[in-house]
């Protein structure tokens, strides 16, 4: 018996001595790659999430502009691209030319310009961004689309004025003429007004989807896991904690790592020690940069694994991914269209509205309490929606995106390809031409607007004496902030740097990150201290 049990308990000790060999090895090297990969990305995490938490919030810093002397200068306007003109509106023998820089008029066709953003025009560079001008010589009347709501031009006191909306979002992308109305349509409501009353006042339409057995995009479920709207305005703040702590976790990675050396070095060449404040201040680090580590970490892994996939590389792999929508977790919005509308036009052949949104196309009677029904045309639209979309003739349609540009003939259900250099086969990859905008002029000449080639022939081919752009324009341009943050965030800010590598820096910063947090993890599991049961 005797000889059993010292067998049983030598047996005993080598399982517990080979467990804590492992043990240790395991620790070592996930300590290893916690310490290095974390000093790696030490600044990449910093500014991923102070800028992740303004991104959350971009009502907050909607007037806030970033100079352009800080600004890379493939992000300043040249030759009319980076949507700085989107349309041009004649006002007998003047033109208007609109776009992201504001609006500009011109008397000599062309040849030169001057800015026409007076009275209450914004004056932040989000603000400025015209996205439509409708005018009505019959009328006299000429009103402007902004993110910020519409404004309409008095001619009389030669000043931009804003309109009154209705409560809703008023962050305008087109206006359209139903032959008894205008309406205004913006990213998540459509307002309406008689043509025939003297005095423009907007009402809201309450405008109803028809419900289908639908799929949500899986790029759509990783966006809204990424910056926690999925689960609405908690969700939201909930990230934004998280990103705060995360900004924490850096901040004290880097003292706890760099300061005992530099106590190190002052000892010897000083002779003096770390004072007691100075220890307590990483400890504090030390003990919270554990703890907060340890609580947070199923956020900080699930925000970092989806950020990986913000990439054009990565986001390739959930094109066609879907998720049935009954198992959709996200908060619904009683306003079906919220946050969804990208454009619209109005078919005057059938009398129905027109609206492109993330989730399809969708048609019906503005005027009607019937449910708008989703359709699909036979052109291939870049996952970031239409850019050009209007009627050019009853039952003829144009339709552009970064994928091309293509003439639609709805009564034939078919389409005409205008320009378009990839395959149509894939929505998710663009044409290089970008096109962000489509122009045909009172002398026939047709020119296409690229993202960043700018003003182009129908082949695609850039043109630079066409419509010469003012050195004024680009010397006071300026980009929001939220859209500074936002090229930061996805790396497309260092693309002048290292040319197409940028696209590297988010999957690799991700999964740098992601190990570094697993490390973590695993560091704090094998050193925790263990809760025993005691024996009183």
């Amino acid at each position: 018996m005797g000889k059993y049990c010292s067998s049983h308990f030598l047996f005993k000790d080598l399982r517990l001595l080979i467990l804590s060999f492992v043990k240790s090895k395991i620790y070592k090297i996930s300590r290893w790659i916690h310490k290095y990969f974390g000093l790696l990305v030490l600044l990449f995490m910093a500014y991923m999430s102070l800028s992740g938490i303004l991104l959350n919030h971009p009502d907050l810093i909607q007037n806030a502009s970033v100079s352009r002397m800080l600004v890379p200068k493939q992000y300043q306007p040249d030759n009319w691209n980076r949507s700085s003109l989107k349309g041009i509106e004649y006002l007998g023998d003047s033109l208007l030319v609109y776009g992201r820089q504001g609006i500009f008029l011109s008397t000599d066709n062309g040849k030169s310009l001057q800015a026409f953003m007076q009275g209450d025009y914004p004056k932040s560079a989000l603000g400025k961004r015209s996205n439509h001008l409708y005018y009505s010589r019959e009328n006299k009347l000429l009103l402007c689309a902004s993110n910020q709501g519409c404004l309409q031009y008095n001619f009389k006191q030669s000043k931009w004025i804003n309109l009154p909306l209705p409560n809703g979002d008023h962050s305008i992308i087109k206006i359209l003429n139903t032959g008894k109305h205008l309406l205004l349509v913006s990213k998540s409501d459509v307002y309406q007004t008689s043509l025939h009353n003297d005095k423009l006042n907007f009402e809201k339409l309450s405008l109803k989807k028809k419900k289908y057995s639908s799929y949500i995009s899986l790029i759509q479920v990783f966006f809204q896991l990424h910056d926690g709207s999925i689960w609405g305005l908690p969700g939201k703040i909930l990230w934004d904690i998280v990103g705060l702590i995360l900004f924490f976790l850096s901040i004290s990675a880097f003292y706890i790592w760099y300061y005992p050396k530099k106590w190190k070095r002052r000892y010897k060449r000083e002779g003096r020690r770390a004072s007691y404040k100075e220890k307590n201040v990483r400890s504090f680090f030390f003990k919270y940069h554990k703890k907060l580590g340890w609580y947070f970490a199923i956020f900080l892994v699930l925000i970092t694994f989806t950020g990986m996939f913000m990439n054009p590389i990565l986001m390739m792999t959930l094109v066609n991914g879907k998720v049935n929508s009954k198992y959709y977790p996200s908060l619904k919005n009683e306003n079906p269209w919220y946050h969804k509308i990208r454009n619209a036009l109005y078919d005057n052949q059938q009398n129905q509205l027109v609206l492109e949104c993330s989730d399809g196309i969708w048609v019906g009677n503005y005027n009607e309490n019937i449910e708008f029904e989703k359709i699909k045309l036979p052109v291939r639209i870049f996952g970031m929606g239409t850019t050009v979309f209007r009627e050019e003739k009853p039952g003829v349609w144009l339709v552009g995106s970064f994928g091309g540009l293509n003439r639609v003939d709805r009564n034939e259900n078919q389409s005409e390809k205008i320009l378009q250099t990839k395959k149509s086969d894939n929505s998710g990859r663009p044409a290089s031409t970008f096109v962000t905008a489509y122009e045909k002029l009172p002398d026939g000449n047709h020119y296409i607007m690229g993202h960043y080639k700018g003003i182009c022939n129908v082949k695609g081919e850039k043109l630079i004496d066409v419509f010469p752009m003012p050195d004024k324009i680009r010397k006071n341009s300026k980009l929001p902030l939220w859209n500074y943050m936002f090229e930061l965030h996805n790396a497309r800010m260092f693309r002048g740097l290292i040319g197409g590598f940028y696209m590297l820096i988010i999957p690799l910063g991700g999964l740098l990150c992601l190990l570094m947090l697993l490390a973590g993890v695993l560091d704090y599991w094998l050193t925790k201290p263990k809760v025993r049961n005691r024996i009183n």
